[in-house]
């Protein structure tokens, strides 16, 4: 008995929706937050990613990041069960996830789904921070960083359409009714690579009160971008087989590692797209014994300044890049059409060219007829953002943060709101932390992270390491780091001493 299509088959209906959550799911994940890497004085040149400001006050004069990554996932409609999830599972190569049969259709599955009907969203978001260095002049501070990104955002997931995605058509309770949904869809995939220079100024000092400014420019180059927009959908679906759009309008465009005419995955970094991204920050600083406005000659001579508390406001990835290598637009406009027999087209939706010809010809009437350009912009997940840390007592801090998205454009990734609240210990030797985050405002989340030296392990979600709950995400980071602390110069013997004692042994 052949199986039917599983997401293949309303990934018809849905004009490259299954082929987008298909690549985002396919693409690696990162850490969200990266806690433990940029809240600390240990930061050094990792402050950047949360506020370029926030540079003037590190302990290193001179900071290298040598490889910085993590892993995050989340999401609020399917989850791997607590008793049925082992992590230290995982480790063994030939682990395989729990599978069970699907309440509706055939094959398997790992993961349960919850019958909440709110709207559901998907993030999968990577960071990976390569070589870069952070250099601090007396009240100027440069820093040059690299770094590899992807974020994968779906907002606003109808649940119907959910259901439709991980069952395929073959969710029964929804046939033979009509759906309707006004409120914007939003599916977007962007992977891409950073080269930015930064650069923090201390403007301001008056007694105890310090103010710096900071700011990033970065050349971006694109690997992959993706998104969908649906403002107005209107469908129907009688049984397992057939697919009626009444009414759609919206727009899709992609630009994918894949060879269209064979949907062939390209393992390769190749660019895209280019474009450009900025940071920008303000800080200010209420030292603990006033400020100093000595310059120093010698970098390792400069002296840090400690503080009572540091509020920060910062706007980052403010920028877009542009796609015009394998890129292809494509708008619907108050369109209809029908799809019958879905599993027969099966051997046919192998590859992108036929997938988006049929579509458009279903739609509109011909192959091209819905293609608009051979290019497309996609804008970077800007956010604002808050911090606020407080130095309680000896190595004690606590610190906050909030992170608001800022949505401008329909071709736009987004991240989720979020506040984070940490406490933290440090030393130049040794440093741990529990950071508590308020996910998309919704969903608690509590972490650990710990640095020995110049290496940090951490993560913002501790309960998919002890199965504490269900498991709806995942997140794990590292950080391997090369500083050196400032006002510790190495001592230097006197002037003319290796000659007086060359003198003395030779002539007395």
């Amino acid at each position: 008995m052949q199986t039917k299509p599983d997401n293949r088959a309303f990934l018809i209906a849905y004009f490259f929706l299954g082929m987008m959550m298909i690549w985002g799911s396919s693409s690696r994940t990162y850490s969200q937050f990266q806690t433990g890497t940029n809240i600390s004085t240990y930061a050094g040149v990792n402050n950047v990613f949360v506020n370029p400001a926030l540079l003037s006050n590190s302990r290193y004069y001179v900071d290298i990041n040598v490889i910085s990554g993590g892993s995050f996932v989340h999401n609020n409609y399917a989850y791997l069960a607590r008793k049925e999830y082992n992590f230290l599972s995982m480790l063994n190569p030939s682990y395989r996830f729990p599978m069970h049969d699907k309440e509706y259709g055939q094959g398997e599955r790992p993961a349960y789904t919850v019958e909440e009907k709110k709207p559901k969203d998907f993030l999968l978001n990577s960071h990976i921070i390569g070589p870069s260095v952070m250099i601090a002049m007396n009240d100027h501070i440069l820093a040059l960083q690299t770094s590899f990104r992807s974020v994968n955002s779906f907002r606003d997931i109808p649940y119907d359409m959910a259901n439709y995605f991980y069952y395929s058509l073959d969710y029964k309770p929804q046939h033979g009714m009509e759906y309707e949904h006004r409120d914007p869809i939003k599916f977007a995939t962007l992977t891409w690579s950073e080269i930015g220079l930064s650069w923090a100024y201390t403007f301001s000092k008056y007694n105890r009160d310090r103010w710096s400014f900071g700011i990033s420019a970065k050349m971006l180059l694109g690997h992959a971008g993706s998104y969908v927009y649906l403002d107005h959908l209107k469908y129907f679906t009688p049984d397992d087989e057939t697919v009626y759009i009444r009414n759609v309008n919206g727009e899709a465009a992609y630009s994918l590692p894949v060879d269209y005419s064979i949907t062939k995955l390209n393992t390769g970094t190749k660019v895209r797209g280019y474009g450009m991204g900025f940071d920008l920050g303000v800080s200010y600083i209420h030292t603990k014994k006033g400020h100093s406005n000595m310059k120093y000659k010698r970098l390792c001579a400069q002296r840090y300044e400690d503080y009572k508390y540091k509020i920060g406001i910062s706007l980052m990835d403010f920028g877009w890049i542009r796609f015009s290598e394998q890129a292809r637009k494509y708008e619907y406009h108050n369109e209809q059409g029908y799809w019958d027999e879905i599993d027969t087209l099966d051997p046919y939706y192998d590859n992108f060219d036929y997938i988006s010809e049929d579509i458009s010809t279903r739609l509109c009437g011909s192959p091209d007829c819905a293609k608009t350009a051979d290019a497309f912009s996609m804008f970077l997940p800007a956010t604002l953002g808050l911090q606020f840390d407080y130095h309680y007592v000896n190595n004690w801090y606590i610190s906050s943060s909030l992170r608001l998205p800022l949505n401008y454009a329909k071709n736009q990734v987004r991240y989720p709101s979020s506040v984070v609240i940490a406490p933290r210990m440090e030393t130049q030797v040794f440093e741990m932390g529990i950071p508590f985050t308020l996910y998309d405002m919704r969903y608690p989340m509590l972490g650990a992270f710990v640095r020995f030296y110049n290496i940090t392990v951490g993560t913002d979600n501790l309960s998919g390491f002890f199965n504490l709950t269900n498991h709806y995400g995942f997140d794990l980071y590292v950080s391997v780091k090369i500083n050196f602390i400032k006002n510790r110069c190495k001592k230097k013997l006197p002037r003319f001493c290796i000659d007086d004692f060359r003198f003395k042994k030779y002539f007395n």
